[in-house]
């Protein structure tokens, strides 16, 4: 579940379980109104922009969401899968030195202090997870395929690479890693 907090014209999320304080940049008579969602997922996707789309304005994506679970009857049977998109249509981020505002709100330099190890703790975390799955190596040969080919459609040739089934264990490879196992242990 989703705890989402809304104080004035900010709000934030996080999952319930992540335990963390919300810090608000508004005082507690400009935080009206006041208002707490607890929010369940029913379906998501990620979409990454492919370089240069973030500047065009002459395009949509239609993005399939994915269910989160099976959706169930209040008896508890299994309803059909509801098929969901969303369409995204990019538009061209504001220069960064026309940003709105002025000056930073009070308080700001103590929430990025605080977010600093926040930061590092989510930077490692996901360090151990990309070590864990190879990610980096595979998206490293990933790029140095596409440098090598130089296929017309590189984002097609990269998709093609993920739709490779999983590798399956080759018949006798079982007995013969048993085998030098036990040499192994042997010597």
């Amino acid at each position: 579940c989703i705890l989402s907090v809304r104080a004035g014209t900010t709000r934030r999320q996080a999952r319930i379980e992540d335990g963390r304080p919300f810090r608000f940049p508004t005082t507690a008579a400009e935080a009206l109104p006041f208002k707490v969602d607890v929010l369940e997922p029913v379906a998501s996707a990620r979409f990454v922009l492919r370089a240069g789309d973030e500047k065009r304005t002459d395009c949509q994506y239609v993005i399939p969401l994915e269910a989160q679970a099976p959706s169930k009857d209040a008896v508890g049977t299994p309803k059909d899968q509801i098929v969901m998109s969303v369409t995204v249509a990019a538009a061209p981020a504001e220069e960064e030195g026309a940003e709105k505002g002025g000056a930073a709100p009070e308080g700001t330099k103590e929430i990025k202090r605080n977010s600093s190890s926040a930061r590092l703790s989510q930077a490692c975390t996901a360090r151990e997870y990309l070590d864990r799955h190879r990610l980096v190596e595979f998206t490293q040969l990933l790029i140095e395929s596409v440098i090598k080919e130089q296929p017309d459609k590189p984002y097609a040739f990269m998709a093609r690479q993920f739709n490779f089934p999983e590798p399956q264990p080759r018949p006798g490879a079982a007995a013969k890693a048993a085998a030098a196992a036990a040499a192994a242990a042997a010597a």
